[in-house]
């Protein structure tokens, strides 16, 4: 309603009037401020009236005439209230931030703290609960704004976060223990002339998987391939690389260690092997237990096949190579070996182990073991998961100290690897090789002259008898075959002369060392010759080639080596794609 001035007797009518107008300039701030943001506001000023004096009989004031800007220019009336409220414009209170926590779940290994870092709110407090507090130790952080989780026992466990405003959060967390541990160093002695790179990484390898640990379930890894600052190592040497290793399984934190391997190459002599040591009865395990034992001595160094093969529904098992010294002293024991498995392909686990051992051979390439008196070790150590197989050949020679005995023996692969051996031999009704043989080397002289009937060599032709109870070793396996060659050329010009690999009955692969050449052979079938090599021999003239093989488990055996300037049936004078 509009305002109505009433006049008394001891109040001037003017200043009635001017209190009105002020009174409708504070409704309209008043408006104004209710609107708030929701238009733009304009100020204008008002400029105040001077009072007239309350004097009976004075004439009433005119009404104050709007005030006029800084330009001078008059302003519009004031307006005027209707008494009727205008409405007002209700603001929404802002949602509470949400608990953002990243990432939402943790592992934390056991006595190890983990932090995991809180996105939103960005200030204020959080309270934690739900959690098992035997499994994690869990608090929040306000100045890193983070929730930092300490393991205490192996399990899982949730944690709720919860900000002021009621909103919350959960974090899964498992608390793992490692997979194993290992040792930060190890050490290794060896022999070659010289030590090449290569086997001072795999050495080195070997040495730091022997210092590790792994939980039951958990598996060593170790690539020789990624051993650092590997180089050859003359006799009578020393060197230390390094060596990545990591040990992981199922329901375990992954552990990582860099292993530190000082390698020492101590030079001996070069010393054939007395006996053959051969354990291939049962070939197919079925069960744990010894497979194989034997003595070696200080005077009869000797040389170890074994090749085994796990049934295709059996439990995972392992193999190993344990050494024994019943003495009083310590006893150094230098092995050449050449390890292969565990593999489901029975052509390619013999010639692996046989390829191997002949290159560490014929480099002089081996390791030295102490075995403590009273003790046992363990030398190899493979597993055998169903349907595969390992091999391997070992030359072993007592260095010093009282001789030891040596075994092969199976057990499941969770069992304790480090046991005496015991002298109870496992047995099948499938007869294969075990035993002792005498004659572990062949030597061959052979010559052939060109133009004449082929020379031929045949690998794994003479069974073996058994010095002790057992079955032969038929085609040679595990027995070295060295041949000098001597090609002659009676002609007036230049002659060529071939080499040809043929299996006799059925398929074989091939290892030749030819004048200390590395030459392999893929799987060749029966009747289709594989020509190896060609050799020109000089106008009357003649040239030597020295030959070192061995029949590879596993490939059929014996296998006929032909020299000859004319192909033998089937054969031809393109190179064998067999050849690598």
């Amino acid at each position: 309603m509009p305002q109505v001035c009433r006049v008394r007797p001891a109040v001037n009518a003017a200043a009635c009037c001017a209190l009105a107008a002020l009174a409708l300039v504070a409704a309209g701030a008043a408006k104004d401020a209710h609107a708030g943001a929701l238009r733009p506001q304009r100020f204008v000023g008002v400029a105040a009236q001077p009072a007239q004096s309350a004097v009976p009989g004075s004439e009433p004031s005119e009404q104050p005439s709007p005030a006029a800007t800084e330009s001078g220019a008059p302003q519009p009336p004031l307006p005027q209230q209707s008494g009727v409220p205008e409405p007002q414009e209700s603001v929404e209170p802002a949602a509470p931030a949400p608990i953002v926590i990243s990432p939402v779940s943790a592992q934390v290994v056991l006595g190890h703290s983990v932090s995991v870092h809180v996105i939103s709110p960005p200030s204020g407090l959080l309270s934690l609960s739900g959690f098992d507090a035997n499994i994690v130790r869990a608090v929040f952080n306000p100045i890193e704004r983070s929730i930092d989780l300490f393991g205490l026992r192996a399990g899982s466990t949730t944690v709720t976060a919860t900000g002021e405003s009621g909103v919350s959060a959960t974090l899964s967390v498992t608390v793992l223990t490692y997979a194993g541990k290992a040792s930060n160093s190890a050490s290794a002695t060896i022999t070659g002339n010289p030590a090449s790179a290569d086997f001072v990484a795999q050495t080195a390898a070997q040495a730091a998987k022997l210092i590790a640990y792994p939980e039951p379930g958990a598996r060593v890894l170790v690539d020789s391939t990624q051993v650092r600052q590997a180089h050859q190592l003359p006799a009578n040497n020393a060197s230390t690389v390094l060596v990545p290793l990591s040990i992981t399984g199922p329901g375990y934190a992954p552990y990582n260690q860099t292993v530190s391997v000082r390698l020492t190459n101590l030079a001996q002599p070069a010393l054939p092997p007395k006996n053959l040591l051969v354990s291939d009865f049962p070939e197919t395990i079925v069960e744990n237990g010894t497979l194989f034992y034997a003595d070696v001595n200080f005077d009869d160094p000797a040389r170890l096949l074994y090749y085994h093969y796990a049934a295709a529904r059996s439990i995972t098992r392992r193999v190993l190579v344990k050494a024994q010294n019943s003495g009083v002293e310590s006893s150094l024991v230098m092995l050449i070996s050449g390890i292969a498995g565990p593999d489901p392909n029975i052509l390619s686990i013999g010639h692996e182990s046989t390829k191997r051992f002949l290159i560490h051979e014929a480099a002089g390439e081996g390791q030295i073991f102490e075995v403590p008196p009273g003790a046992t070790i363990n030398v190899v150590d493979q597993l055998l998961p169903a349907g595969n197989l390992v091999s391997g050949l070992m030359q072993m020679r007592v260095v010093a100290g009282d001789g030891v005995r040596v075994a092969v023996v199976v057990q499941n692969a969770d069992e304790t690897a480090v046991e005496p051996i015991s002298d109870t031999l496992l047995s099948s009704a499938v007869k294969h090789a075990r035993g002792i043989y005498q004659v572990p080397d062949f030597f061959y002289d052979v010559s052939y002259a060109v133009g004449a009937d082929p020379a031929t060599l045949t690998i794994g032709k003479l069974p073996l008898p058994n010095l002790v109870q057992g079955e032969v070793l038929g085609g040679d396996y595990g027995v070295k075959q060295s041949a000098a060659i001597t090609l002659l050329n009676s002609t007036p010009r230049d002659a060529r002369v071939g080499m040809w690999f043929e299996p006799r009955g059925g398929r074989a692969t091939g290892t030749f060392l030819i004048d200390g050449r590395l030459v392999q052979l893929h799987p060749v079938g029966v009747g289709r010759p594989a020509l190896m090599r060609t050799f020109i021999v000089p106008a009357r003239g003649y040239r030597k080639i020295n030959i070192v093989t061995m029949p590879e488990g596993g490939s059929s055996y014996p296998v006929r080596v032909t020299f000859a300037s004319d192909p033998p049936p089937n054969g031809g004078w393109n190179m064998s794609s067999a050849v690598y």
